[in-house]
């Protein structure tokens, strides 16, 4: 069975805007982004830092210092997703990525339901990492702070966040590759620092057997449930790198750099990552449970006692300026998605979401609905970062699942279209990593909605996919079968 169906070539030589134009649009979007800019942004909604400091000790309390192992288990099912997004990134390179892409390769309708959902997690993604930097900073500056204080830190970052974006695509990249490049010295530098204490300087210190201790720092019992919760660390980490495809139009050369920069973001991210979470593991001094029983962040305390004071004042640096591009970022790729969407005549609203600063080359409308929506989402959650994370990653895995769904089916009816010479391609790979990243999905799905304490994701999560229905049943069914709605697909 072939792979493809016959689509003109598109020229290696071709310019962006031609390219974008043979997809069915114009080019609007100020195309300025770099491949460099396309990996940092890829890299900053990942941010290791950012999931690494908010969640370092939920592992420990569920099932010990083993749950540092379960990184291993995680990274190559994620691969599986990510190479197949780079597949579909050098084909279908348009903003909007996992909208557009099964739109035109399942059709409207199903793509409604994937943008839907994918605009969902990226409005959450972005409410989650303002709380996040509210629940890392406030005690920092207040020495008990209330709920209040850090719910009004958190939305004070969105609102700059907001105003950044606004100034246009070009000044927010280069303060998410300013943020990135942080992120990536600092951690290399604390990397070589723990990896010389660990091995070389630290007098007390946590033995390897802490990497295979199955003893839960919170005293619960040891089940698959806890197992499957543990593992929703790394999970949580390794998200939105994605971003990269959805913002396609504001990419040079974007069908080389998103793949490329998604692939590398994730390789970079889970090598640190791991590294990270094990070096600080056996780093922390003393007893586990009593060092995580600590109001202060486990991540900071330890290079706080181990380095000293200034080490980590700069930690603390290292990690706003982290989490502080990752705001920027999924800010960013959720606004595109929308406008993507609204351009489509896909929202309500749509002629306002879609409109275009000439100026600055940005939705304004859309990034000021975003922001709206996050600080309610963050008021709502009460500041607390693991209740909107748990919907972040559903919503997230049920995007992945309906891409590779819709990708699989599409390889059935011979419709993915090809790519340039020299784009990336995964071949005769590409049915079976499609069958091992949904399988993953499933796993992952089912862990973010059948345990207790993921309910309040799960039930939110619902209650979207239920407005969107709706949505879809009232208006939106209609307007698709009469051509009024949806992408140009040919």
């Amino acid at each position: 069975m072939t792979t493809t169906y016959e689509r003109a070539e598109i020229p290696a030589d071709s310019s962006d805007a031609d390219d974008l134009a043979k997809l069915g649009y114009q080019q609007k979007l100020h195309r300025t982004m770099s491949p460099f800019t396309s990996f940092c942004l890829a890299f900053s909604m990942v941010s290791i830092n950012t999931g690494v400091i908010t969640l370092f000790s939920d592992p420990f309390n569920r099932v010990g210092g083993i749950g540092v192992l379960l990184w291993f288990l995680v990274i190559p099912f994620v691969s599986c997703i990510v190479l197949v997004y780079a597949h579909l990134s050098a084909r279908i390179p348009v903003t909007g990525y996992a909208y557009q892409w099964s739109s035109r390769l399942v059709n409207k309708s199903y793509g409604w339901f994937t943008g839907w959902i994918a605009m969902i997690s990226f409005m959450a993604g972005t409410s989650g990492t303002a709380a996040a930097i509210g629940s890392v900073f406030a005690p920092e500056i207040w020495a008990n702070p209330t709920q209040g204080q850090v719910q009004a830190l958190s939305i004070s970052a969105t609102i700059l966040v907001c105003a950044i974006n606004i100034f246009g695509i070009k000044i927010a990249s280069r303060i998410n590759d300013i943020g990135a490049v942080v992120e990536l010295l600092g951690t290399v530098v604390l990397l070589a620092g723990l990896i010389t204490g660990v091995f070389f300087v630290f007098g007390v210190r946590q033995g390897f057997s802490l990497l295979v201790d199955t003893t839960p720092a919170s005293g619960t019992p040891l089940s698959l449930t806890t197992l499957a919760l543990a593992m929703l660390l790394p999970v949580n980490v390794l998200l939105g790198w994605e971003g990269a495809a959805d913002l396609a139009e504001e990419t040079l050369d974007p069908r080389r750099a998103a793949a490329k920069a998604m692939i590398r973001a994730v390789a970079i991210s889970s090598i640190f990552g791991v590294a990270m979470f094990a070096l600080l593991a056996l780093a922390i001094p003393g007893p586990v449970t009593d060092f995580l029983a600590h109001p202060e962040n486990p991540v900071i305390g330890i290079v706080r006692q181990r380095f000293g004071n200034t080490a980590g004042l700069l930690m603390l640096f290292v990690a706003f300026a982290s989490i502080f591009a990752c705001l920027i970022a999924n800010m960013a790729v959720a606004t595109r998605m929308i406008y993507a969407l609204s351009r489509d005549n896909m929202l309500p609203g749509s002629k306002l979401l879609m409109r275009v600063n000439e100026r600055t080359g940005t939705p304004v409308a859309a990034i000021v609905v975003v922001t709206a929506i996050a600080i309610v989402m963050n008021i709502a959650n009460g500041g607390f970062v693991a209740a909107i994370y748990s919907m972040v990653g559903l919503t997230y895995y049920l995007t992945y699942f309906l891409t590779l769904a819709g990708v699989y089916m599409a390889y059935r009816r011979g419709r993915i279209p090809s790519a340039p010479i020299g784009a990336f391609g995964l071949g005769g790979w590409l049915v079976p990593t499609i069958g091992v990243g949904v399988l993953w999905t499933l796993v992952v799905i089912a862990t973010f909605s059948i345990p207790d304490e993921s309910h309040p994701g799960a039930y939110m999560t619902m209650f979207m996919l239920a407005v969107g229905a709706t949505w879809w049943l009232l208006k939106l069914r209609g307007d698709l079968a009469a051509g009024r709605a949806g992408p140009p697909v040919a």
